[in-house]
Formats: C-alpha cells, sequence, structure tokens
C-alpha cells in the first residue's frame, strides 16, 4: 500500500516544485532578456555604422558643410560672440584702472551686451548641410545664457566686496564649457570641411592620443586648428584669442631651430610652452598668415582673412 505525504512532506515537495518552475522559467526570462538586449546593441551598431558610411558618402560627394553655412553661421553666431568675448576681455584689461563706479558700470555693459547676444543666437539660422555647426550654435547660445546667469553673481559681489578679473573668471565656469566645446564644434566643422574639399581625405576616426612634431607637420592646416581647440577645451583655457592664434604660434614655434633647442618634441609639450610663456596673443594667425599660410584654403569667412 503506497504511503500518503504528510503535510509537511507535501508542503517540501510543492516548494520544491515552486523553486524547480522559478528557476526554469527565470533561465528562460533571463536568455530572452539577454537576446533582446543583444539585438537592441547589433541594431544600434548597425544604425551607427549605416549613418557614418552616409555622412562619408555626402563628404565624398561635396553634400556636407557647405560654404554658405560657414558664412550664415560665421555672421549669425560666430561673429556676435566673439565681439561679446572680445568686449569682456577688454574690460578685464582695464579693470586694475578702474574705480568701484567704473567697474560697476563695466559689468552692466557687458551685461547688457550679453543680452543682445543672447537674443541675436536664438534667432532660428538655417545650417542644412552642417551639424557641427547646429551642435556649436545651441552651445554658444546656452554659454551665453550661463555668462548671464554668473554675471548676475559678480554684480551682486561686486556691490560688497572687491572682486578681481580671477574672481569674475572663477565663477564663470559653466559658461567656459559650453564655450570650449561649442568652438571644438566650429573648428571640427572646418577640418570636416578641409577633408572633402581640400585633401579628399578621411579625418582619423578617433583624436590621437599623442602627436610628434614631425606628425603636426604633416596634418592639414584645419586639422592642425580643431587639435588646438580640443587642446584648449583640455586645459579648460577660455582666452582672448582663438584656436587659429594657438595653431599660429605653434606653427613658429615647429618649424623654428628654438624647437629643437629646447627639446620640444611633441605637440603636448609645445603647447605647454606656448601658455608657460604667454606667447599666444589674439591676432597672431592674421599677423602670420601670409609668411605662414600663403596658399591656404578656407572656407570664404573673416575668420580667416
Amino acid at each position: 500500500m503506497t504511503k500518503r505525504l504528510n503535510k509537511s512532506e507535501f508542503m517540501m515537495a510543492y516548494m520544491i516544485i515552486i523553486s524547480l518552475a522559478c528557476a526554469v522559467g527565470g533561465f528562460f526570462f533571463g536568455a530572452h532578456y539577454m537576446k533582446t538586449q543583444i539585438e537592441t546593441e547589433q541594431a544600434a551598431a548597425l544604425e551607427a555604422k549605416q549613418k557614418e558610411a552616409e555622412k562619408e558618402r555626402l563628404l565624398r560627394e561635396q553634400k556636407l558643410y557647405s560654404e554658405q553655412d560657414f558664412i550664415r553661421f560665421y555672421y549669425a553666431v560666430y561673429a556676435p560672440a566673439l565681439a561679446m568675448k572680445q568686449a569682456h576681455f577688454n574690460t578685464m584689461e582695464k579693470w586694475g584702472q578702474m574705480d568701484k563706479k567704473e567697474q560697476s558700470e563695466s559689468l552692466k555693459q557687458l551685461v547688457k551686451l550679453a543680452e543682445q547676444t543672447k537674443k541675436e543666437l536664438e534667432k532660428n539660422v538655417p545650417l542644412p548641410t552642417s551639424p557641427l555647426l547646429v551642435q556649436a550654435h545651441n552651445l554658444f547660445t546656452d554659454s551665453i545664457r550661463a555668462y548671464l546667469d554668473s554675471m548676475e553673481h559678480v554684480r551682486s559681489d561686486q556691490n560688497s566686496n572687491a572682486v578681481t578679473p580671477s574672481d569674475i573668471a572663477g565663477r564663470m565656469t559653466l559658461f567656459n564649457n559650453n564655450w570650449l566645446t561649442a568652438q571644438e564644434r566650429v573648428y571640427h566643422s572646418a577640418a570636416v570641411w578641409e577633408s572633402a574639399y581640400v585633401t579628399k581625405q578621411p579625418l582619423p576616426k578617433e583624436l590621437p592620443s599623442a602627436v610628434t612634431t614631425a606628425v603636426w607637420r604633416q596634418y592639414p592646416f584645419h586639422y592642425r586648428t580643431y587639435l588646438a581647440a580640443t587642446s584648449m577645451s583640455a586645459g579648460k583655457q577660455w582666452q582672448s584669442y582663438n584656436p587659429e592664434d594657438l595653431t599660429a604660434r605653434l606653427d613658429m614655434l615647429v618649424s623654428s631651430n628654438d624647437a629643437q633647442t629646447l627639446g620640444i618634441k611633441d605637440f603636448a609639450s609645445a603647447v605647454k610652452l606656448v601658455h608657460a610663456t604667454d606667447a599666444v596673443h589674439a591676432g597672431d594667425f592674421k599677423e602670420l598668415n601670409s609668411r605662414l599660410y600663403s596658399s591656404l584654403k578656407a572656407p570664404e569667412i573673416p575668420l580667416y582673412k
């Protein structure tokens, strides 16, 4: 005669069956989740690959980064932003010669100019062939907003305490970050333009981790300037000069005997040297243009003239 399970044995058997069912169900659910995750990642990778292939095709066919986009971007976005930057540095240069009332008035004028610049940058600017310039436009607009927020705090502090240009710069972190990233996008777009219309060679997929002076010389101008812009971002260097000014000064150094004499063998050490010696100034590119770049090809905007 078959022995019947008592209550505790029945419960134990029931729990074992439930545990096995959960384990099997969990296994199949996990397998389905992993399969779905892998398929999603593969689809995303395929889509990214297809987009990159389409971008390269359009670049080969010279359908991206048109001259018209650079011209529209320069006059509608970059020129107003640069004018505001110049006004800021002009004010900081004269700061120590002003009394407190003049400083307050100068800050007021900077805020007024920044408000005007923000209005200009908030206008729609059609840049149909230049996604990097679209990103730069958005980032410059964000940077001007951040500038106004920072200046509100600066003006409040200035009413009760003496503030220095260093104090003001210390309150501009978000503004600086947005500006420098926007600046990178501008010079990256110029490098892409150069690859499509001048060298007709694709850009490196990744930024080089190290660049010797010999390799630096071989890079085309706009790619060198893009590297200069990325170095300014990495070093948090929001300065009165532009990346093309840094490029020109680096090119002068690398092409001279000074680089060999000083043991400068790579891009990073050259950048450190020109910063440490305060060798770069606004306008260096235009001053050295005819000497260094007599046959330079660039988008038809005043930046390179």
